[in-house]
């Protein structure tokens, strides 16, 4: 083979090429042998014979491939040779950094030897590996020479092609190939994701699941960038300092990376040197995408404050149910006073205001209590009612006004009220935040109809709507376009709750702006089939009732509604008092008795009494309760099978208690 020479000259662009030992005068010579041609970046060989030849098409003629680096580490020329035994095209190296094109380079004898010529002028060789993944485990020589200005000449050769295959070091190079592509194999294969990076945090290599986990297209994507390019402007610190430390030691790092366009993801890190023996470490960064583990961790905090929270609520729901009972007791009765005629309007309102009371402390309760699925009949208008005076304060704060379209004579559905009361609220939650996220007021519109044996609901918003693109994945669990403030749980978690008391849920944009979420449920038959059960007339005669009530206010209201009912009314504070009262007279059509009566006995106690003494009494007792909170009162309140009159109530609800009671 024929040997060439490539001789840089000053002006930058042009080049002589003479034959290995060739003597080249010097251009000003009157009778050189090779000279250049300014006006046409060409060269000249002597021999008689002008060859004009521009540079670029010089280095492309040869062999080997050529590159030329600039002292600011610029790729200034990267020949078709150069791009033939590395796999890298021009267009992804020229003008590029010549560490982050050949990003594999870093920390390798190349660059001791790059910076070595660039420093002393002399030529020296090594060996480097291929970067571009068409040609990993390609070897190649690397002759690195100075040229004037300071830019280095890296010629390019691969080795294989100068060994015989017979010989011992083509073996060898044949062998070291095969364990370059195992383990080039092994890296790309591991399911989690996995960097290579120096001490500075740049990245040398990744395997899919680390491009991935980045947001970017491909794996050459992020050769030669920082990872601190997706890591928060706060953790830039914490995050050098666990990569300085790795190189001594395996680091655990818990980082948050925040890819273009997507949502930010926490990520937990073992990172470990692997290459300890080298002056230039190499750190292999394994991440584990531990955001869902960290939303759940999150979630369950807040459960368990939730817990607590309905602990508390339980705690003081006794101590304010009862007051509100008496409040509205006394209420009633001065508005049904004819004597009190001037005080109607005022005590309707007091009246009103405690029963409001009642029911966001009823509601808070139910939210809060754990407890295993019914399937009943649920009076939607109902659900609707106090799911909107729970957001009654948010949605003013938002601007947004809540409107009702209800028929009054809808039918029930059948379902969970509890987990029917989480979907509707679910639901106007979202309606506000998308109104409030507009900037302007709006209006959230709750719709409800009956479809022929369901029941459709539609919960309807004038905000922006959802983005067509992404109208589809909005009950994927986890998908959330709120950033930290959203969790990504709610839409799928009702979905899941329709789903599961047999009816469907789905969502679409309104023409002209805004969006509808809705569902349907299946209506309760057997009440819609016969309206005129669903209650009882009132006894002909009046009833003999025993109240059993510790608090007084309490007792007294609900002495003053029964007589206002026509009935005969006997009160006890206590068991014992109410046990001696039997005792005397055991012809009693109803007892009232509260659940909890003092620190020796409850309400459940004086109930078994009355079972074992085998009368039937306990078919006559009316258990009523300020708190249904507690595991243990809601079991024995159903194996009672006895009605419930929840504190407070009304007088209505109190004749309807007492004329299914007579009606047994």
């Amino acid at each position: 083979m024929l040997r060439h020479r490539i001789i840089l000259t000053r002006e930058p662009g042009f080049a002589i090429l003479v034959p290995s030992g060739s003597d080249v005068p010097h251009p000003e010579d009157p009778r050189p042998r090779c000279a250049r041609d300014p006006a046409n970046r060409a060269f000249f060989l002597g021999g008689g014979e002008q060859i004009v030849m521009d540079t670029k098409a010089l280095f492309d003629s040869l062999d080997i491939g050529v590159v030329a680096v600039a002292p600011d580490w610029t790729i200034a020329e990267w020949s078709s040779g150069a791009a033939r035994v590395t796999g890298l095209a021009s267009d992804q190296t020229l003008g590029r950094n010549f560490w982050v094109a050949l990003s594999t380079a870093k920390g390798t004898d190349v660059e001791r030897v790059l910076h070595e010529v660039l420093a002393d002028g002399q030529p020296r060789s090594c060996l480097m590996r291929a970067p571009a993944s068409e040609a990993a485990g390609t070897a190649l020589e690397a002759r690195v020479t100075r040229g004037p200005h300071s830019h280095l000449v890296i010629a390019l050769e691969r080795v294989r092609d100068e060994l015989p295959p017979e010989s011992r070091a083509a073996h060898l190079l044949s062998a070291f190939e095969v364990e370059r592509r195992l383990y080039l194999q092994l890296f790309n294969s591991l399911p989690t994701p996995a960097l290579v990076l120096t001490a500075d945090g740049q990245i040398l290599d990744a395997n899919p699941e680390g491009a991935r986990l980045l947001d970017v297209p491909d794996t050459p994507s992020v050769r030669g960038r920082s990872l601190t390019d997706w890591a928060p402007t706060d953790q830039h610190a914490s995050l050098a300092a666990a990569l300085r430390d790795a190189v001594n030691r395996g680091q655990e790092f818990h980082l948050t990376l925040e890819p273009a366009g997507e949502a930010t993801r926490d990520v937990q890190a073992v990172i470990v040197n692997v290459d300890p023996i080298e002056r230039s470490p190499k750190l292999l960064f394994l991440a584990v995408d531990v955001s869902r583990e960290m939303l759940l961790q999150r979630k369950l905090l807040q459960a368990d404050r939730l817990s607590q929270l309905g602990a508390l609520v339980s705690g003081v729901a006794h101590e304010l149910n009862n007051p509100l009972a008496a409040i509205a007791a006394f209420a009633e009765l001065l508005a049904v006073d004819p004597h009190q005629a001037d005080l109607k309007e005022s005590a309707d309102i007091i009246r009103a205001e405690a029963m409001r009371a009642g029911r966001i402390v009823r509601t808070l309760l139910d939210f809060a209590r754990q407890r295993p699925r019914a399937y009943a009949a649920v009076d939607l208008a109902e659900t609707v009612e106090r799911v909107l005076s729970l957001q009654r304060s948010a949605l003013k704060k938002a601007r947004v006004r809540a409107a009702v379209a209800i028929p009054d004579d809808l039918p029930a559905v059948m379902g969970d009220p509890q987990e029917l009361q989480q979907v509707v609220l679910n639901a106007v939650v979202n309606a506000r935040q998308a109104v409030e996220a507009s900037g302007r007021p709006g209006q959230v519109l709750i719709i409800a109809k009956r479809t022929d044996d369901h029941v459709l609901v539609a919960v309807e918003d004038t905000g922006p709507g959802v983005p067509p693109e992404i109208l589809d994945r909005v009950f994927e669990p986890f998908f959330t376009t709120k950033g930290d403030e959203g969790t990504g749980l709610g839409l799928a978690i009702s979905f899941g709750l329709v789903r599961g008391m047999g009816g469907r849920m789905w969502m679409q944009n309104i023409e002209g702006g805004g969006a509808r979420l809705a569902f349907e449920l299946p209506i309760d038959t057997a009440r819609a089939a016969d309206p005129a059960a669903a209650g009882s007339r009132p006894p002909e005669r009046s009833l003999r009732v025993l109240v059993v009530e510790d608090e007084e206010s309490v007792r007294r209201g609900m002495v003053l509604l029964a007589k206002r009912l026509g009935h005969e009314v006997t009160s006890v504070p206590g068991y014992e008092e109410a046990a001696r009262q039997l005792a005397k007279s055991a012809s009693y059509d109803a007892l009232i008795v509260d659940v909890h009566l003092d620190e020796a006995h409850t309400g459940f106690d004086l109930f078994e009494r009355l079972r074992e003494e085998g009368g039937g009494g306990e078919r006559r007792v009316i258990f009523t309760t300020g708190d249904s909170i507690s595991v243990q009162t809601r079991d024995q309140l159903l194996r009672s099978e006895r009605p419930v009159l929840r504190k407070p109530f009304s007088l209505d609800e109190l004749r309807e208690m007492l004329d299914r009671v007579a009606g047994e």
